[in-house]
């Protein structure tokens, strides 16, 4: 077939036709998928939120637990004048909770789960921590994402994407002190753990 026989109309057309094809089936793709592509973009924020903070970070770490046991320490943050612990709590829907009570509630489709309090199992970590690393200040943090809600409020140990102190993110942050760069040294010769944090969570 003789292209130059070919109207300038109908090759537009034509062009016109493939462009509105390949975009009917993205689109098409696209809705198939909503529920994957919206949670993969949620994540995605979630973790470039995460990396936001402090100077530097270290993910899995495998801490001893003075009991001839270990356990990961899923998030270890360099601040100035500080480090800090942040555990990620992977709990959707609605959760009820408060600071000393020994377990929380997570609601999801209106069904409801008990879990242990993570306070505990953080405050557990934090104690092992200052007796590694005495010489810094340590802060612990358990952290939810968009899709957890607290109808009731929560500790100020629970941060969340919308509360997350501005002096922590790494724009804001000076060259850390002496005793942090030393801390950090010493914890950076932690192993880390291949297999990631064992606690994600519930329902979701």
């Amino acid at each position: 077939m003789n292209i130059d026989k070919i109207p300038f109309q109908e090759l537009i057309l034509d062009q016109h036709l493939v462009m509105f094809s390949v975009l009917f089936f993205v689109v098409l793709l696209m809705l198939l998928n909503w529920k994957k592509l919206h949670r993969a973009w949620r994540e995605w924020g979630t973790y470039r939120c995460l990396n936001r903070i402090g100077i530097k970070q270290r993910r899995n770490v495998i801490c001893p637990d003075g009991l001839d046991g270990e356990f990961i320490l899923d998030r270890l943050v360099m601040l100035p004048n500080a480090l800090l612990l942040i555990n990620f709590k992977r709990y959707s829907g609605n959760i009820y909770c408060a600071e000393r009570i020994s377990e929380w509630t997570q609601v999801v489709e209106q069904k409801s789960y008990k879990f242990e309090n993570p306070l505990f199992d953080l405050n557990h970590q934090l104690t092992t921590l200052r007796q590694i690393v005495p010489e810094s200040k340590i802060d612990g943090y358990l952290f939810f994402d968009h899709s957890a809600q607290f109808p009731k409020g929560h500790p100020d140990s629970i941060l969340h994407p919308h509360n997350i102190p501005k002096e922590f993110l790494r724009e804001n942050c000076a060259e850390p002190e002496p005793a942090v760069l030393k801390s950090w040294e010493l914890l950076s010769e932690l192993p880390v753990s291949n297999q990631g944090s064992r606690a994600s969570g519930l329902k979701t």
